[in-house]
């Protein structure tokens, strides 16, 4: 019931979710600010106070565990490569210099629900049994097919 609650109000456009000196509209707005933020920074550099207080406010709001990432104070935001995933990620510098990564997209769709189209599909397989693309077990062809 919430959710068709919130749904609605954004709809009308009376929500406004305020993150640090950014305020937002919709979940869309705040994806959309956050999105290019992560896509148009360079890796590795620090963000500027402005993106740090409104990313802060993100994980504190947002996070399902945002005492655990901000315990011991943080030094501030970066962009980089998620070691394991090979894409963009939003990393938390902690004051002894520790990283943490985290999910923009989750944080987002926790303080104002994202469309079903924008939520990220779960790794597991479908409710017919089928995987998420692949080789679909095909055997490999290695130097060509004989």
């Amino acid at each position: 019931m919430e959710h068709k609650v919130m749904a609605s109000m954004q709809e009308e456009g009376k929500v406004k979710v305020k993150l640090g000196p950014k305020s937002f509209q919709s979940s869309m707005d705040m994806f959309n600010y956050f999105y290019n933020l992560l896509h148009h920074w360079p890796f590795n550099v620090y963000l500027n106070k402005y993106e740090d207080l409104a990313l802060l406010e993100l994980v504190k709001k947002g996070h399902t565990e945002a005492e655990k990432k901000i315990s011991g104070g943080i030094r501030g935001f970066q962009v980089g490569k998620h070691p394991l995933w090979k894409s963009r990620c939003f990393f938390l510098i902690k004051q002894d210099y520790s990283v943490e990564d985290f999910s923009f997209r989750k944080c987002v769709h926790r303080i104002l629900p994202l469309p079903p189209h924008m939520i990220n599909p779960s790794h597991k397989p479908s409710h017919n049994g089928a995987s998420r693309g692949g080789r679909r077990g095909r055997r490999p062809h290695g130097r060509g097919r004989r």
